[in-house]
């Protein structure tokens, strides 16, 4: 056999070898995040063994006779009207409507509340509600209340998304009068 031809063989070999060990290692890296549904949304869940973190709640795309502008331009109102929700900004050309929202709910015996980012996206004839950057309250020194990430643990996780799906059921209630 040649140089050239032993060359090439040899460089099919060392090619096959490192896509093997590449597969290898993606095969045994835990996964880094998970969709699963939740109350007729997709929820995204971190990497972790227990208690995963929560970092996005998809809603369904919605269609409806109006133009983009018009629905991000409804939510603004329909949201102003709704308690521990602020609208921080609203671009109706481009269809994005962002606000933040808070909301108390009762959960392993006592009152808890949860932040939220609600990202409310729309287009001629149809949008989608979008919340992420959970944060719930927690004890903290002295009384005071520090904010941590919201996990898929316990009963509080699901007490406090269907708390936040209300705030979205009445939204599009609202875009639907």
């Amino acid at each position: 056999m040649d140089m050239l031809a032993e060359g090439s063989i040899q460089t099919g070999v060392n090619v096959k070898l490192r896509i093997l060990w590449l597969a290898a290692a993606l095969a045994a890296m835990p996964a880094l995040a998970e969709d699963v549904p939740f109350n007729g949304r997709m929820l995204e869940l971190g990497a972790g063994e227990e208690a995963r973190p929560i970092l996005r709640m998809s809603g369904t795309q919605y269609a409806i006779q109006r133009s983009g502008e018009q629905l991000v331009e409804m939510a603004g109102s329909c949201l102003a009207g709704q308690g521990g929700v602020v609208v921080e900004s609203a671009d109706p050309a481009q269809g994005l409507l962002l606000a933040s929202v808070e909301t108390g709910f009762r959960a392993s015996f006592s009152a808890q509340t949860l932040r939220s980012r609600l990202r409310f996206e729309a287009g001629d004839g149809r949008f989608q509600i979008v919340e992420s950057d959970f944060s719930l309250a927690q004890g903290g020194d002295e009384g005071s209340v520090v904010y941590g990430p919201l996990v898929q643990s316990g009963s509080v996780w699901e007490k406090g998304l269907e708390a936040l799906v209300e705030t979205e059921n009445r939204l599009v209630d609202c875009l639907y009068r």
